[in-house]
C-alpha cells in the first residue's frame, strides 16, 4: 500500500539549455531506434547512447540507477526463460543438468538492453527540461492540445493520489491497522482503493469547476518560451545521426 513517485530531479547540464522541441524530437528519434534493433551489437550501442546522453545530462546516478535497474529487473522477469528455449539448429550450452539456448540468451540480452536504453533516454528528457516546457514543444510539433492536457493533468494527479494514499495509510496505523495476508487486510485494502477513487473524483471535480471559473478554454498555455540556436541544430543532427548509425549497425549484422 504505497505509492513511490518523485519528481525528477533539475539538472544544469548542456541538455537542459537546448530547445525543448529539437531536443525532443531527437530523443524520440533515438527511442524509435533503440526500439527497433533486434541484434545484440546494435541494442549494446543504443544503450551506450542512451549511457552518453545520460552523462551529458548531469542525471543523478543513483537516481538513475534505481529506476533503470527496476526496469531490467522487471523485463528480465520474461527475458530469462528464453534462455531456456531452443529452436531447432540452434547451439546450445550445457551448464550442469540445464542446456541452455544460444539464441534466447540474444534474445535476452537484446530486450533487457532496449528496456534499459529506453528507460534512460525517457529519463534524459524528464531531468533536463521541466515538464510544461516539454508539452508545450510537443504541442508546438502539433500533438494535440486535448492529448497534452491529459498528460499534464495526469502527472499532476500522480502527487495528488501520492499524498491521499499516505493520508489513509496514516489512518490505518493509527488505528492499529496492520498489513498482513488475511481476509480483513484484503478487505481494507479493498475499501482503502475505493476510497481513494472516490476522492480522487470529487477532487477532480472541484478543479474542473476552478478550471472554469477561471475562464479555461481547453487551449494549452505556458510561459516557456523557444529560440532555436546552433547548438540546438547540431546536438540533433548528432543524436539522429547516432539512431540512424544504431539502425544500420542492426540493418548491416
Amino acid at each position: 500500500m504505497t505509492l513511490i513517485f518523485t519528481p525528477p530531479p533539475r539538472t544544469d547540464s548542456p541538455l537542459s539549455r537546448l530547445d525543448p522541441r529539437w531536443k525532443l524530437v531527437a530523443v524520440a528519434s533515438a527511442a524509435a531506434a533503440a526500439a527497433v534493433v533486434h541484434t545484440p551489437p546494435a541494442a549494446a550501442a543504443a544503450l551506450a547512447g542512451a549511457a552518453l546522453l545520460a552523462a551529458l545530462g548531469r542525471l543523478p546516478p543513483r537516481w538513475c540507477l534505481t529506476r533503470v535497474g527496476a526496469a531490467v529487473l522487471f523485463v528480465a522477469v520474461f527475458a530469462v526463460p528464453l534462455v531456456f528455449f531452443h529452436p531447432r539448429n540452434d547451439r546450445a550450452w550445457t551448464v550442469g543438468p540445464a542446456t541452455l539456448s544460444a539464441a534466447g540468451a540474444e534474445t535476452a540480452l537484446v530486450l533487457v538492453c532496449k528496456a534499459a536504453a529506453l528507460v534512460l533516454l525517457a529519463l534524459v528528457l524528464a531531468a533536463t527540461a521541466p515538464l510544461d516546457a516539454t508539452l508545450k514543444a510537443a504541442h508546438a510539433l502539433r500533438v494535440p492540445g486535448l492529448l497534452v492536457q491529459l498528460t499534464l493533468l495526469s502527472y499532476r494527479y500522480l502527487f495528488l493520489l501520492a499524498d491521499e494514499l499516505g493520508r489513509l495509510r496514516i489512518a490505518l496505523r493509527v488505528r492499529g491497522y496492520r498489513n498482513r495476508a488475511n481476509l480483513h487486510s484484503y478487505r481494507t485494502i479493498g475499501a482503502v482503493t475505493g476510497s481513494l477513487l472516490v476522492r480522487g473524483w470529487e477532487r477532480a471535480e472541484r478543479v474542473g469547476q476552478a478550471m472554469r471559473c477561471r475562464g479555461f478554454d481547453g487551449r494549452f498555455r505556458s510561459l516557456s518560451g523557444f529560440r532555436t540556436t546552433a547548438a540546438d541544430v547540431l546536438a540533433f543532427v548528432a543524436v539522429v545521426g547516432g539512431a540512424v548509425g544504431v539502425c544500420l549497425l542492426d540493418w548491416l549484422r
